[in-house]
């Protein structure tokens, strides 16, 4: 099983959209966020996904600044 730390950086104004998106991506859980941007996910392995493939499904998501492994 791999799992992968990820901060990401959202728009601000954009926190929720982006929060609830990841809440959709397979193997992903949220940590926590900050009103400035900030969310901390992890990513997991799942059957049908590879916990290092969340990073760039979640550089995809509108809203999204970055995203870098920690």
């Amino acid at each position: 099983m791999n799992i992968c730390g990820v901060l990401v950086h959202a728009f601000p104004a954009q926190l929720n959209d982006v929060d609830a998106a990841h809440r959709l991506i397979p193997g992903v859980e949220v940590h926590g966020r900050a009103d400035d941007g900030r969310i901390i996910v992890t990513f997991e392995d799942t059957f049908t996904t590879v916990a290092s493939d969340g990073t760039a499904s979640v550089h995809a998501l509108s809203g999204v600044v970055a995203a870098a492994l920690v």
